[in-house]
């Protein structure tokens, strides 16, 4: 049985201009840490300036090494930030959490087994796979990290047309509709050197969504050994292509392990 974590320093990074009260939060969850932990630790709130600030925070808190807990009180952009900046810091002991203050709190929702403080303080850690991307070719291109899920064609292009347009159920109906009329099909090649041309592409690394379209039903045509074959044929060392005219990266998923508590 592994024995509860404790940790040297906890650095709480949020989003003073998150869709949730990223502020309270943070300063609520410092207060209760400070409260009920038995052991003797540095606990930092650490706001965030401007887009990627987040990343350099995560890095910087744990390059120095230990037993370090690096909280994201924000949404799962942020969340994303904290994850590529503590997987940049190369520290094998860091440890990475979430409190929800965004608009879906995909991961949170998806992961959560108990309110934060308590899982802090009892020192459950729990270790998951992160979805690594290079854009380029070669070992050598630049990759970055996701922790829920990477999505091509039809995601990508709503997320950032949300970006745009707002949040909120309205105006998120409105995006969605105005990315429907302007979606184009994307190529993957196979691990076979084979194409195949694609709407949308989501691989996942949680259970859920809380927001998502059904284009097609499809797949739940397939039997289970069908829906099997056609993950294994996809996902095998798939790539997307760029178009055959030439412009937009190579993309190629992986798995990689990190904790989280």
């Amino acid at each position: 049985m592994t024995s509860a974590r404790t940790f040297e320093s906890i650095v709480i990074i949020f989003n003073p201009n998150s869709t949730g009260d990223a502020r309270k939060l943070a300063e609520r969850l410092h207060g209760e840490l400070e409260d009920i932990l038995s052991y003797a630790v540095d606990i930092r709130l650490q706001p965030t300036g401007h887009a990627g600030h987040a990343v350099e925070l995560a890095r910087d808190a744990v390059r120095g090494g230990g037993d370090v807990l690096v909280v994201s009180v924000s949404g799962d952009g942020g969340y994303n930030e904290v994850v590529n900046g503590v997987m940049q810091g190369g520290n094998p002991r860091a440890v990475c959490a979430v409190l929800g203050a965004g608009n879906a709190n995909d991961h949170r929702r998806s992961t959560g087994t108990q309110p934060l403080g308590e899982a802090i303080a009892g020192g459950r850690v729990r270790s998951i796979d992160l979805l690594r991307v290079h854009t380029g070719e070669g070992p050598d291109s630049p990759g970055e990290y996701a922790h829920s899920y990477v999505g091509f064609g039809l995601t990508p292009v709503v997320a950032m047309d949300l970006e745009k347009g707002g949040k909120g159920a309205l105006k998120e109906l409105v995006s969605a509709m105005r990315t429907f009329s302007k979606l184009e099909p994307f190529e993957i090649r196979q691990a076979d050197g084979k194409r195949r041309s694609l709407d949308s592409l989501v691989l996942a690394n949680i259970a859920e969504m809380a927001k998502y379209a059904t284009l097609s039903d499809a797949d739940q045509k397939l039997s289970p050994w069908d829906k099997q074959s056609r993950r294994r044929a996809l996902f095998d060392d798939a790539q997307v292509v760029p178009p055959r005219g030439g412009g937009g990266p190579h993309l190629i998923a992986a798995n990689f392990a990190r904790k989280t508590a």
